[in-house]
């Protein structure tokens, strides 16, 4: 509801609906409703709006918590809306992300939703896809050109968060060494950036904070394990160990276990899957940002189908919509629903 009110603030004038011409007698429920129009009306021109349009989903890679349970809210969304819905899965590789998304485009789906690698990857396919009467719905890491909507984390102010709570376990108050490790994720992507450009408002006016070591580990476990394991060779004394995602993170949280600092040294990280809760659980991670991300899923399809109805041409609107962020801690983490595995509904991890 919160993404249809958003998008409702835009103006609607336009009579084409994307990724095809059909008026709104052909079935194809071109431009808006008047405000008399009868609750029949209103009904069918909901339902022919979307009726066999297509959606198109390209995430960098499937296989882990996050990207599963976008695709199957998409799925369940989009085909409850009589809609015909398709995956391409680049499996992590940039190359055959931007031809995914290119065959996509000769495809001409009504709507196509994308997750970005960094922020130039797919910027000018983005733009061809709007041009050729696609609706492009960018999901949690934004590109340089922004498309119709955006879906995702504030991760501006999630780095900003973040960065406080640091400053709050680990600053000039504490008798720690104030040393803190952060593992980035592709230091190209949207996520990163943001979350970094949120952090550095905090961490600016606290220099008691010393930053031992900004790597990226690009989103890989294995890296991340292994960049923090030579940082607490090289700071023993490390306070606090934040990295931007709990599947990556992960890795680094084990370097540490495996070092005997976990307890002194306190693992941050970000996203809510049944990772995180499996490791606040098991006492290697000290806490994490949720990003609702089962909701993110539910909010595409709610925009996608707001602007199937709504008669806005292609790249005409320019609207976001944040998804709320939730602290997730030792006292939190068993809650109903506070993370979720990709698969479930309803998840409790215990």
């Amino acid at each position: 509801m919160a993404a249809i009110a958003a998008a409702a603030m835009f103006a609607v004038t336009s009579c084409s609906t994307g990724g095809g011409s059909s008026s709104e007698e052909e079935g194809g429920g071109g431009g808006a409703l008047p405000p008399n129009a009868s609750s029949q009306q209103l009904r069918d021109h909901s339902i022919s709006s979307t009726k066999g349009k297509k959606a198109a989903f390209v995430p960098v890679g499937l296989g882990t918590p996050l990207t599963e349970e976008w695709n199957r809210q998409l799925k369940r969304g989009f085909e409850a809306a009589g809609m015909e819905y398709v995956v391409r899965d680049p499996n992590w590789d940039t190359a055959r992300q931007a031809e995914a998304v290119q065959s996509l485009i000769n495809e001409k789906p009504d709507v196509l939703v994308v997750h970005n690698f960094d922020v130039q990857v797919l910027a000018k396919l983005i733009q061809q896809a709007e041009e050729a009467g696609i609706y492009v719905i960018q999901i949690n890491m934004v590109s340089n050109y922004k498309s119709d909507a955006f879906v995702g984390a504030d991760t501006i102010e999630l780095g900003r968060r973040m960065a406080t709570d640091i400053v709050k376990e680990c600053g000039e108050a504490t008798s720690t060494s104030h040393k803190v490790q952060i593992v980035q994720g592709d230091a190209t992507s949207g996520f990163t950036l943001d979350v970094m450009a949120g952090a550095k408002e905090v961490f600016d006016q606290h220099p008691d904070i010393k930053i031992v070591s900004t790597q990226a580990a690009n989103w890989d476990r294995t890296k991340a394990h292994d960049i923090t394991a030579t940082v607490i060779q090289q700071h023993p004394d490390l306070c606090a160990s934040w990295g931007f995602w709990d599947q990556m993170q992960y890795g680094a949280a084990t370097a540490i276990k495996e070092a005997g600092k976990i307890g002194q040294v306190k693992v941050f990280t970000s996203d809510h899957s049944a990772i995180t809760c499996q490791a606040l659980r098991d006492g290697l991670f000290f806490q994490s940002y949720g990003y609702s991300v089962p909701t993110q899923g539910t909010d595409i399809v709610s925009i996608a189908k707001y602007l199937l109805q709504s008669g806005k041409e292609p790249g005409s609107a320019r609207i976001a919509d944040f998804t709320p962020l939730v602290k997730i801690d030792r006292s939190n983490w068993d809650q109903p629903n506070m993370c979720y595995d990709g698969r479930t509904d309803g998840l409790t991890v215990s």
